[in-house]
């Protein structure tokens, strides 16, 4: 079933700008620093805290840690993988908890537990105090500072997809429809009582780095994880460029694919079995382009655990493409056909 998506008002100036100039052909330049890869909450006064079996799992289900990502050598690397894809392994994506006693926590993916938020620490540094809502939200921020080191003003729309596949990762572990809002907008920052992101005094006087909320989705206080579902996303894995680069040898493209490869600058996609391309006409209007890149994103995140199902492929998304004449694609994700003795 779908989800039932609430109104959000198109966010305010100077994000569509952002977003437009995400998708220039400017090089984003060298990498900078990227910052912390999680908020030290302790530093606000936050204490550790029980949570429901059922919100353990699914937290747990889409974030915790797993084995090392692999250089192209094979030799591990600092950075866990998680259920969830992110661009350039940089999972930005923050889970918090606004609970059914209006307590808000976040979950520690690495240590695999939930903190609970200071309120009185909050409001002494001159945070807002936000809003009540009846029954527990799941509300989806990313932490900027990893995507912008490696993408720099490229890094608005894999934000919002690195949330979206991670909105869809949560509607595909539990039973039941979902009522879902996106943003950016005031109302998410509102429900967990955070200034905006740009006010980098007002978290750094809590030794916190900005955190931007992005999606909210109502669940149950204890919600019911299909644990067949959490499996499928634990054992998940997006094909390896050397993959696609292998099947490429001998497979001449089909225009589609060729297409997407040229599109987006990277050779590996020349190997896919098929393609799956969200587009929109050149030159869109900032508000279409922002509902754009949420529906794209979100179905590109329901093809990815519908071949979850299958075991019929693999998926790998394929960002980084500038505006074209005509057609703009936004997104794409490259399908590899997969034996029936492979791995999913």
């Amino acid at each position: 079933m779908e989800p039932r998506i609430l109104p959000s008002p198109v966010a305010a100036p100077p994000i569509p700008e952002r977003l437009r100039r995400a998708f220039s052909g400017a090089h984003p330049g060298p990498p900078v620093p990227p910052g912390p890869r999680g908020n030290p909450w302790w530093n606000a006064g936050a204490e550790p805290a029980e949570v429901a079996p059922g919100v353990q799992a699914l937290a747990d289900a889409l974030l915790r840690a797993g084995e090392p990502h692999r250089t192209a050598s094979g030799e591990p690397t600092s950075i866990p993988r998680r259920p969830i894809p992110s661009a350039g392994g940089a999972y930005p994506v923050q889970l918090h908890l606004v609970g059914p006693d209006g307590g808000r926590l976040v979950y520690d993916p690495d240590a695999a537990r939930w903190w609970r938020r200071s309120p009185a620490r909050e409001r002494a540094a001159g945070w807002p105090s936000g809003v009540r809502p009846r029954g527990s939200r799941l509300v989806l921020a990313v932490q900027p500072g990893r995507s912008f080191g490696r993408y720099r003003h490229r890094a608005w729309p894999l934000w919002i997809a690195d949330t979206a596949y991670a909105l869809q990762a949560a509607r595909f572990v539990l039973a039941g429809s979902r009522r879902v809002r996106l943003g950016p907008d005031a109302d998410l920052r509102a429900l967990l009582a955070f200034p905006a992101a740009y006010d980098d005094d007002a978290w750094l006087r809590l030794g916190l780095a900005p955190l931007l909320p992005l999606a909210m989705m109502e669940i149950a206080d204890d919600p019911a994880v299909l644990e067949a579902h959490r499996d499928l996303l634990r054992e998940r894995r997006s094909p390896e460029h050397s993959e696609y680069l292998a099947r490429a040898e001998g497979n001449p493209p089909s225009p589609g694919v060729e297409r997407v490869a040229l599109a987006s600058g990277q050779s590996w996609v020349r190997g896919a079995s098929a393609v799956r391309v969200w587009s929109v006409p050149a030159d869109p209007p900032a508000d279409l382009l922002l509902r754009e890149l949420w529906r794209a994103h979100l179905e590109a995140a329901e093809l990815l655990t519908s071949v979850l199902r299958s075991g019929a492929y693999g998926v790998r998304p394929v960002s980084g493409f500038s505006p074209e004449p005509g057609t703009w694609i936004l997104h794409a994700s490259a399908l590899l056909a997969r034996s029936k003795e492979s791995d999913r």
